[in-house]
């Protein structure tokens, strides 16, 4: 499935390309009669989000996917191509802290406390998305997720309430139970997905672990590499 995928869909697989292109063309034995409208698409995969965006601009390509796009690079978007459909709106994508448990230290509860008191989610927000956004738990919150936590709840949980300073400090004292400290840092591993909206993240999640004694080393894989590692 891998390397040559087949299904019942709109469109029919043809060539994979690392690192250039996914292409795909229309299945003449859809289920639906007179679909897909398209004779094919044609993905090419650019690293860079402000190439893709220029490229979008200069009409290289028809659409750009929306999680490839930060705020800034909507705005530009919208202002050289002002006949572009462009909007923000709430979406179910979200940046998760996940941590392998079965693997010492991370076994231990009152660390994985500490690393999760030791987030300041706002400031994610702020950073990545210039203010656009907000902090839910597992399910999308709400106004646009149905099933979010209410916001007095999710407040209540290690490292959601506004306080980031007297989480942190919480935190600091967990790490020094621990026999971390100022002068001995745990080094940790931080494994990415290497997409630019992954690993930002992952950054600021890196420098936001300092401030609990943690020392992060990023380490991006690429995405067919990721899941199975």
């Amino acid at each position: 499935m891998r390397s040559h995928p087949i299904g019942s869909g709109p469109f029919k697989f043809v060539e994979y390309k690392p690192n250039e292109h996914i292409r795909v063309v229309r299945n003449p034995h859809y289920w639906k009669k007179g679909r897909p409208y398209l004779d094919g698409i044609d993905y090419t995969i650019i690293r860079n989000l402000s190439t893709a965006v220029l490229g979008f601009v200069a009409g290289k390509f028809d659409m750009t996917f929306s999680y490839s796009l930060t705020v800034p690079l909507l705005n530009d978007a919208k202002n050289q191509l002002p006949q572009a459909i462009c909007e923000l709106t709430p979406g179910s994508i979200n940046r998760n802290l996940l941590i392998n448990w079965d693997k010492p230290p991370f076994d231990q509860r009152d660390l994985r406390r500490a690393m999760a008191l030791s987030l300041d989610r706002q400031a994610f927000i702020d950073i990545i998305t210039a203010g656009q956004g907000d902090v839910g738990g597992v399910m999308q919150p709400a106004p646009a997720g149905l099933w979010g936590m209410p916001s007095e709840m999710l407040n209540s949980l290690p490292g959601y309430g506004p306080d980031v300073p007297k989480n942190r400090a919480e935190a600091r004292q967990i790490m020094q139970t621990l026999g971390d400290g100022p002068d001995n840092h745990l080094n940790i591993k931080v494994t990415v997905r290497d997409i630019p909206y992954y690993r930002d993240p992952a950054v600021i999640l890196i420098d936001q672990l300092k401030e609990v004694y943690i020392d992060g080393e990023l380490d991006p894989v690429d995405t067919t590499n990721f899941s199975p590692r």
